[in-house]
């Protein structure tokens, strides 16, 4: 299998998310793969390095975490409760945590605004997978460094209470921890481990040191990296199809991503002006001035009303973006006469809509006269261009394009 690999997408995806509008690539991509591929030229995100190199900071709080724990007596032995606590309890936890954060709930770890402040279920799934291989690596350095002291120096493995008779309730935890597939260490085994509070640790014997970290190192790989294994599996396995499909949950890489795919030809006329070939259905009122109020203008010159935000004139990325920011303070839309109604009108008409807008179109016809027959032909031709695009806004004449009161 080809083709850049799950970071490097990741990364590429980032890329598009992080760069400026004016910063971006200017491509028609085929589908989802060239389109990441354009990224290239982007620059990557400063801080992904540190989501990166996070796991590996496993590998050396696994060691550090083990010779805390041999601190007591003269440095040289292993509690057996805090290594299983420290090594078992404590990671299981965390990870089921993960577990459920993420893929059950969509909750990306606290870290991950450290390094992106875009949240979606691709970016949650790669934070999750991080911080599994964090929390996996902490147990196998902590097991590896275990071993390389036993091959290195004098380790005994102890337990140690001030209360008697307790040592059978520890034998009967460790023989659970066992959970019947593995060896269990006897009762004797678990009393000769055994570090009273005035004996101190002289009952415990180096030659059950190989036994029992044979034991513990079975126990962490049943009880945690075999889980580990299984939901990192998981996690990996969903980031890679949620990935092939990150536009359905980023809205911003959704548009980036048409608006590659979309041909460099905008402002494509769906229908030419409709000659008056059946009575007008439509009587849409004529209006003595145009209104006052600001709004967005298609391709119109001359005076309109302060405020205005010009469309039509640039690309349709920058319509849309406009549309969507001016939408809900923003209702009238002032449109020459002599301008054809187009595809991309209607598209950014339904997109002001969506936004929760309440778009009303007022056609200026200063320039084309008031005759009657020439009203009527425009009549039709706005009629059928809301009949075709499904647009049930309110359209109005202007006979002047002076300022007014109109509307």
């Amino acid at each position: 299998m080809g083709g850049p690999s799950l970071n490097s997408r990741f990364s590429l995806g980032l890329r598009w998310l992080d760069a400026a509008q004016n910063d971006l690539p200017k491509v028609t991509a085929r589908d989802w793969r060239g389109f990441l591929s354009a990224a290239s030229s982007l620059v990557e995100p400063r801080r992904l390095w540190l989501a990166r190199l996070w796991p590996l900071l496993a590998l050396l709080n696994g060691p550090l975490a083990l010779s805390g724990l041999m601190v007591w007596p003269q440095r040289s032995g292993v509690h057996l409760l805090l290594f299983l606590l420290v090594f078992g309890g404590l990671p299981l936890a965390l990870m089921l945590w993960t577990a459920c954060s993420a893929l059950v709930f969509g909750r990306a770890p606290w870290w991950r605004r450290i390094f992106t402040p875009h949240a979606d279920r691709v970016i949650t799934l790669w934070c999750a997978r991080q911080a599994l291989l964090n929390q996996g690596l902490f147990c196998l350095a902590g097991v590896v460094w275990m071993w390389l002291a036993l091959l290195t120096r004098q380790v005994i493995f102890y337990w140690s209470t001030s209360i008697e008779a307790i040592s059978e309730q520890i034998a009967g935890l460790f023989d659970f921890l066992s959970f019947g597939v593995l060896t269990t260490p006897g009762l004797s085994a678990v009393r000769a481990a055994e570090a009273g509070a005035i004996s101190g640790w002289a009952g415990a014997s180096l030659a059950d040191s190989f036994a029992w970290a044979g034991w513990l190192t079975q126990v962490v790989a049943l009880w945690v990296l075999l889980p580990w294994l299984v939901l990192l599996f998981l996690c990996q396995w969903r980031l890679h199809r949620s990935l092939s499909h990150w536009p359905h949950y980023n809205p911003l890489l959704r548009l980036r991503f048409e608006q590659a795919c979309t041909p460099a030809v905008h402002y494509r006329a769906l229908q030419p002006e409709q000659p008056l070939i059946e009575p007008a259905r439509h009587t849409f009122p004529l209006l003595e001035s145009c209104p006052s109020a600001a709004g967005f203008a298609w391709r119109c010159d001359g005076e309109l009303p302060p405020g205005t935000v010009a469309l039509g004139e640039a690309g349709y990325a920058e319509d849309e973006i406009a549309v969507s920011v001016n939408a809900r303070h923003l209702s009238h839309w002032y449109i020459a006469a002599h301008a054809v109604p187009t595809g991309d009108l209607a598209d950014l008409l339904q997109l002001h809509k969506a936004a929760g807008g309440e778009p009303q179109l007022y056609v200026l016809l200063a320039d084309e006269g008031l005759d009657g027959a020439r009203l009527d032909t425009l009549r039709h031709s706005w009629g059928v261009f809301l009949e075709r695009n499904a647009l049930g806004i309110s359209v109005a004449f202007v006979a002047n394009k002076k300022v007014g009161d109109g509307g």
